[in-house]
């Protein structure tokens, strides 16, 4: 009489009569009713990938020698989202909401044209919440002319608690001038990733 595994995968005993092709036909329709069982319980991670493009003007305008100025970057474009994973965009929104609780991986990344005079000592992009800064990137090596547009990464980890929560992209210059006209920031893009579920 064949035994079996704890999974239900079924194997013939030295005493059962020898019928190989059975045997192996056994346990391959076994492994494929168990794979496809497993199967039916996996499903996509909760996640979602912003895009924006307006709301990124730094006027620039500065009234002492040395300014730090900064803006809220908005986001008003889902390239995707799975799981349930964010509160639908009512137009371009600074503040997002992972809608599910629990410990998200957070990735922004904005693009930058380069420096617009001589002026500006550093840029910086930091991911926070409506009370803390939580990561802060800078890049004190401005771009020159030739170099065009740069890149800047931020990437964090975080408890949300599915309702109230937030997390916001923030775009900073420090500068000494008087005047620069104004700075705007290009496309960004927010990827976000739930890892946990408390």
């Amino acid at each position: 009489m064949p035994s079996s595994t704890p999974r239900g995968y079924p194997y013939p005993l030295p005493a059962d009569p020898a019928d190989v092709p059975q045997a192996l036909e056994d346990l391959a329709l076994a492994v494929d009713l168990d794979v496809n069982a497993v199967a039916q319980t996996i499903s996509a991670r909760p996640a979602f990938r912003l895009a924006g493009s307006t709301g990124g003007s730094l006027p620039l305008v500065v009234p002492s020698p040395s300014v730090f100025d900064s803006v809220q970057l908005s986001f008003d474009r889902v390239d995707a989202v799975t799981g349930g994973a964010l509160v639908p965009l009512a137009g371009p929104t600074s503040a997002i909401v992972p809608a599910l609780p629990g410990f998200w991986w957070i990735q922004v990344v904005a693009n930058f044209p380069r420096a617009n005079g001589a002026n500006i000592n550093d840029f910086g992009l930091s991911l926070e919440t409506a009370t803390e800064t939580i990561v802060r990137a800078n890049t004190h090596v401005l771009p020159p002319a030739s170099d065009g547009a740069n890149n800047l990464v931020c990437t964090t980890g975080k408890f949300f608690n599915g309702t109230t929560d937030f997390i916001r992209a923030r775009f900073s210059i420090n500068k000494t001038a008087t005047t620069l006209g104004s700075y705007v920031v290009g496309p960004r893009y927010m990827f976000a990733v739930r890892m946990t579920e408390s």
